[in-house]
């Protein structure tokens, strides 16, 4: 059950999110949700070029160092070039901010934008850290806590002081700085007898710079599209676009995040510990849980999708919105499906470089298709354009994989799963629930528990050994 362990990491998240854009989506109007999902996208770009390959490092090389008793330098290593990366962020903005004319409150955004980055990467190395010695209890606190701050706050701060999009980002700030002081004493700890490496930090580099390049140009091609957007249609259809999209990806991505965010650590284990061999073990029972909730939760998406657009989007989104979800969600399965699990290939083996050569051309799909498209299909063709730059990625992933480092794919556990997914949309389909909240939640719980029952009836994905497992380690009552 050790995969399913750190789930609520990833679904109160998810749902706190949720909830931040139901509640966003009816204070600002489309055009302020156009501007705050810029200021998102740079931020991304920000964190994916210069941050986020401390986050990386400090995964993939927690159990190599804790074994060579070397931890302390990792940290000293991670913490010391993070703070390098850091004053590169703000001279960056700084220097953009003197080469263009940017209005006076979109530069206010782009600074807070700058802090939010830094602060959020300097707690999500601390949440890594504990994720990679597999401490569920502090990560799962860590992760809940700094998220539900974030929205509350934020919220708070936008609605009640008029603060707009603003607010949001200083909850965020305030959220990741939280985690940062909650984790204090631990830093230290790590820091204490460290030293800063040089060699250490060429590995670190070598393995995560590449992955960073190559999530640095999909958010390069993702900011791309978003400015064809407001190129072509303007910021009103950018902000219904955003939401749309980030409804979809909360949703679908949160369910492969709580259960890979315990899958990676696992394999990296199972490779230092056993070799290739016993990787390819531990991730054959991974990806049988993973496509065994993920295939019904996207499947259950899909057909919740009106329901969802109504009760999540304002007013003036919903309509379009829910056009836009079910295609939106296919696009993240996709997505999500390599970076969560073919990928994995090219970083266990240390040929992080190859992951180029799936993000590039699935990247240039992606705007080439969104010139030709946005201005005959509109939002739907920025959608399509993902899907076909995501659906090129994972192909080329996937021949990668089979030469460097063959993962498994259940074929016939999948088709098992498909089956009953398909036979529980049909039924929710026929039940035709009313679109209302009330109808959304009893959606939920009657797909979840007929396909439930099904998992059990024929041991879908393990499901059923993994139940009886989890009863059978239950402490005897004394």
């Amino acid at each position: 059950m050790a995969l399913l362990a750190f789930a609520p990491a990833y679904l109160v998240p998810m749902i706190a999110n949720l909830l931040g854009i139901y509640a966003l989506t009816r204070i600002l109007t489309p055009d302020q949700y156009g501007d705050y999902a810029f200021v998102m996208s740079i931020m991304a770009l920000f964190q994916s070029g210069l941050l986020d390959w401390a986050l990386l490092g400090a995964k993939r090389f927690f159990e190599r160092t804790t074994q060579s008793n070397q931890l302390p330098a990792m940290c000293v290593t991670i913490y010391l070039g993070l703070g390098i990366s850091a004053v590169t962020v703000f001279a960056i903005c700084a220097a953009g901010l003197q080469l263009f004319d940017v209005p006076s409150e979109m530069a206010s955004l782009l600074w807070i934008g700058a802090a939010v980055v830094v602060a959020k990467e300097i707690s999500m190395v601390s949440k890594g850290l504990e994720l990679a010695a597999m401490s569920r209890t502090r990560y799962i606190m860590m992760e809940c806590g700094e998220s539900l701050v974030a929205v509350a706050l934020g919220l708070w701060l936008c609605w009640y002081l008029r603060l707009g999009a603003g607010g949001i980002l200083y909850g965020m700030l305030v959220g990741a700085l939280l985690v940062v002081m909650f984790d204090a004493r631990r830093i230290v700890h790590r820091l204490r007898g460290g030293t800063f490496d040089i060699g250490l930090q060429k590995q670190i580099l070598a393995f995560a710079a590449p992955i960073s390049l190559a999530f640095f140009v999909e958010y390069v091609m993702s900011s791309a599209d978003r400015m064809l957007l407001q190129f072509y249609l303007g910021a009103h259809q950018l902000g219904i676009y955003a939401v749309a999209y980030n409804i979809a990806d909360r949703a679908v991505t949160a369910v492969f995040l709580a259960i890979s965010v315990a899958a990676y650590p696992l394999i990296v284990q199972a490779l230092e510990r056993g070799g290739p061999a016993a990787a390819r073990q531990q991730a054959r029972q991974n990806v049988d849980v993973l496509m065994a909730i993920a295939i019904p939760a996207w499947g259950g998406f899909t057909m919740a999708s009106n329901h969802i657009a109504t009760i999540l989007a304002g007013p003036a989104f919903a309509a379009s919105v829910a056009e836009l979800l079910p295609l939106a969600g296919v696009a993240v399965f996709i997505c999500s499906l390599r970076v969560h699990y073919f990928s994995y290939a090219q970083q266990l083996t240390h040929r992080t470089w190859t992951l180029m050569v799936a993000t590039v051309p699935g990247a240039l799909v992606n705007v080439g298709l969104n010139i030709v498209l946005l201005p005959t299909m509109g939002l739907k063709g920025a959608i399509w354009a993902r899907l076909v730059g995501y659906v090129v990625a994972l192909v080329i992933s996937i021949w990668l994989g089979q030469r460097q480092l063959r993962l498994p794919f259940p074929g016939w556990s999948v088709a098992k799963v498909s089956l009953a997914t398909l036979a529980m949309c049909v039924l929710l389909h026929m039940l035709a629930f009313r679109t209302n909240t009330l109808g959304l939640v009893g959606m939920i719980l009657v797909g979840a528990l007929f396909y439930g029952v099904i998992a059990l009836a024929f041991d879908l994905g393990g499901l059923r050994n993994m139940w009886y497992l989890r009863r059978s380690l239950r402490p005897l009552p004394t």
